[in-house]
C-alpha cells in the first residue's frame, strides 16, 4: 500500500464536500460531468460517480479515505489491521487455509480481494448466527420483538 495515497479532509473544504455529497444522494440518476480549465466536458462513469459519493461521504464525516483495488498486495499487519483481528490470530487463519495467501520471500502477501471475501463470508455468517440466536431466544420466551418495540416508544 505504499504507492497509495490518503487523503483526509480539509476543513476548509468540508461544507463544499457536504454539498456535492448531498447532491450525489440527492440526484443518483443525474449524469455528471467533470469541466477543464477549457471548458471541456468529460461525462463521468456511473462507476465514477458511485466512486465520488464514497468518498465524498466518508470526506463529510472527517474520514481520511484511500482507494485500492483488488489486486492490491497487503501485509499480515496491512490485512490483521482491515479485519480488526490481531496478527498472529491472522497468520492462524492463512496458515489453517481459510484465507489464500502467497509468499514473498519469507513474507507473506494477501490480495484484497481475497480478503474482501473472507471477510464478507464472515460477517454473512455471523448475521445467521446472530439471527438463529434471535429466533431461539423468541422461542424460549427470552426475547420479543414487540419487547423492543415498547422500549423504544
Amino acid at each position: 500500500m505504499a504507492d497509495d495515497v490518503l487523503i483526509g479532509p480539509d476543513s476548509q473544504d468540508l461544507d463544499t464536500v457536504k454539498r456535492i455529497a448531498d447532491d450525489l444522494v440527492a440526484h443518483p440518476n443525474t449524469a455528471y460531468v467533470l469541466m477543464d480549465n477549457n471548458h471541456g466536458q468529460v461525462p463521468l462513469p456511473a462507476p465514477l460517480v458511485r466512486v465520488l459519493l464514497a468518498a465524498a461521504q466518508h470526506l463529510a464525516k472527517g474520514h481520511s479515505v484511500s482507494i485500492l483495488h483488488y489486486e492490491q498486495e497487503l501485509t499480515t499487519q496491512q490485512a490483521a489491521d482491515l479485519l480488526q483481528v490481531s496478527r498472529p490470530y491472522l497468520i492462524r487463519l492463512l496458515d489453517e487455509g481459510k484465507i489464500r495467501f502467497h509468499r514473498v520471500g519469507s513474507h507473506r502477501r494477501i490480495r484484497l480481494g481475497d480478503l474482501l471475501d473472507y471477510k464478507n463470508a464472515r460477517d454473512r455468517l455471523r448475521k445467521a448466527h446472530l439471527q438463529e440466536l434471535v429466533r431461539a431466544s423468541e422461542a424460549l420466551g427470552l426475547y420479543a420483538s414487540d419487547d423492543v418495540d415498547e422500549r423504544e416508544s
